[in-house]
């Protein structure tokens, strides 16, 4: 390493060394487009940098016009997991694409006010000569250009998300060390359940959060992000419905050790996911008189483990097995593995064995004879729906997405909490939704979303073509329905469907020939119609007019 740098040195000399470190953290095929660019980029990360008490996190954010509008962001923190991938989901949420990012780790050397006083060089753990080093990340962003309130909000979130990584991790080991209490305790309950825990404990689940809450509604051990931003990991009603779950169970005589749920809370460390809780009941004379909640994310190693490998899952595969009177070396029982394998560990570890064993079967169909499914499970304390949606992945698209999701959430008071999709290595892909279900009444039948689904994947022209054949022959309603289908835009296809349009093309064709009763009948005509998820108290009119104003007197 080179003579140490101070404070009194030439700015010169820091930016050099920053921007070696800037060229060292570039991706091959990505980077600044010229000399002058890396060093405007050195140039604003240095100033951001400049000054820092010990952790303490920056955030600076300018435009700038230097060929282009954009945007530089600099971010600086003790350096610490989580950072990279905590602010870009921060920047994704909110509609940003990422132009650039560099990230070096730098070792840096700080006198008593703050102030750096040297660099050290790429790759090195400390700064020339400086024991009081440490290692700092220095983030530099490139976004495009937004307006000020979105800046504002940008800010926000970028805090927010940095405050939550840094009472992570700050917590991690006493977080780790609740989870090991809980797995002693429920250790004598339930073996399996005891191993499932500390299963997570070694690194297979990425703790956020932690907090006990008891039953006269005190809080304790709070850690993590639920002393930052995430207090409220689950409503009141949703806390009071899990120490009825627990107790009833106690009272049935099926006591239960643990329950896996989601949270509403989206976690704002790692990745933009609703936060994964797992509950541990403490009891006293009788009763659940506290609930250990601990907040994280299955990593990606938990998510693909074998599931002979995942406790309570091997359980349940066992136990669906010998259920089903399946022959573990057997086509059947080889096929339950794989399907057990093809869907998410940590759905399958939360859900009841009934549900589970519904879903599985219903993926072994799948795998003979693919085509259009639905399976719908309703989560533990009745507060989501897990939407599980089987297509043709050649005929997956955003639109058929978006179609899907509206059949979906066609009951008032749904809401859509996440969404994922996994591309099969067959001919199908999956579809899973989160939804939430606190505010609104039954959704659709599995049968009947599944319906609908079919109708869809038809295409829209064959679909108005079947229902059309209704009111005229085979061949004339294709030809119907590939003249007027297209016709019909997007929000009448989510909205109505192809029968009705089927209906509608009926009505309109013979007014576009001139067929009725005298002149006024074939320029309008009107019908009383109701939707499939109308009421028996609903009753709609819809009214056509080939051209011209229509008066609502008539």
């Amino acid at each position: 390493m080179g003579p140490k740098t101070t404070t009194q040195a030439p700015e010169r000399a820091l930016m050099k060394a920053l921007r070696l470190h800037l060229e060292a953290s570039l991706l091959p095929g990505e980077g600044l487009a010229d000399t002058a660019a890396m060093d405007e980029a050195a140039g604003f990360l240095l100033g951001a940098a400049r000054t820092r008490a010990a952790g303490q996190s920056l955030v600076q954010i300018e435009s700038a016009s230097d060929g282009r509008r954009h945007l530089r962001i600099a971010i600086i923190n003790d350096d610490m997991p989580f950072l990279v991938d905590s602010i870009a989901a921060a920047m994704a949420a909110l509609g940003l694409g990422i132009d650039l990012l560099l990230h070096p780790v730098i070792a840096v050397e700080r006198d008593d006010t703050g102030a750096i006083t040297a660099l050290g060089k790429p790759g090195a753990k400390e700064a020339p000569g400086a024991s009081s080093a440490r290692p700092e990340s220095l983030i530099y962003c490139e976004t495009p250009r937004v307006d000020a309130r979105q800046r504002r909000d940008l800010l926000e979130a970028l805090q927010a998300a940095l405050a939550d990584v840094h009472a992570a991790v700050s917590d991690w080991p006493k977080m780790q060390a609740a989870m090991a209490e809980d797995t002693a305790l429920t250790g004598a309950a339930d073996a399996e359940a005891a191993a499932l825990l500390g299963w997570l404990n070694g690194g297979k689940l990425t703790q956020l959060g932690h907090l006990t809450r008891h039953c006269d509604g005190r809080e304790t051990d709070v850690l993590g992000i639920c002393r930052s931003s995430s207090r409220e990991l689950l409503a009141e009603i949703s806390l009071q419905r899990a120490f009825e779950w627990f107790d009833d169970h106690d009272a049935a005589g099926t006591p239960r050790a643990l329950l896996m749920i989601k949270s509403n809370v989206q976690s704002r460390v790692h990745r933009a996911s609703p936060l994964d809780l797992v509950i541990v009941p403490h009891r006293a004379d009788g009763k659940t008189a506290a609930l250990s909640i601990h907040a994280g994310l299955w990593t990606s190693a938990a998510m693909n483990a074998r599931p002979g490998e995942v406790p309570v899952l091997r359980a349940l595969l066992s136990g669906t097995a010998e259920q089903l009177k399946f022959d573990p070396a057997g086509h059947n029982g080889k096929a339950l593995v794989h399907a057990f394998t093809s869907l998410p560990n940590d759905l399958l570890t939360a859900f009841d064995p009934a549900c589970v064993s519904t879903l599985v079967t219903a993926k072994m169909a799948l795998t003979d004879r693919p085509r259009p499914r639905v399976v719908m499970v309703r989560a533990t304390l009745e507060r989501h729906v897990f939407a599980f949606v089987w297509l043709p992945r050649d005929q997956l698209s955003t639109d058929v997405r978006l179609q899907i999701q509206a059949m979906l959430l066609a009951t008032p008071g749904a809401g859509l909490l996440d969404w994922s999709l996994e591309v099969e290595s067959g001919s199908l892909a999956l579809l899973r939704f989160l939804i939430d279900v606190r505010a609104c009444g039954d959704l659709p039948s599995d049968a009947g979303i599944e319906a609908q689904l079919v109708e869809l994947l038809r295409g829209w022209n064959e679909a108005v073509a079947t229902h059309l054949a209704g009111f005229e022959e085979e061949g004339r309603a294709a030809a119907l329905a590939a003249r007027y289908a297209p016709a019909f835009p997007t929000g009448y296809r989510l909205t109505y469907g192809p029968e009705e349009a089927a209906r509608d093309i009926a009505r309109l064709r013979p007014l576009a020939l001139g067929d009725g009763e005298g002149e006024a009948q074939a320029a309008r005509a009107a019908r009383l119609y109701r939707l499939a998820g109308d009421g028996a108290d609903v009753l709609r009119l819809k009214v056509y007019a080939l051209e011209g104003e229509l008066a609502l007197s008539d």
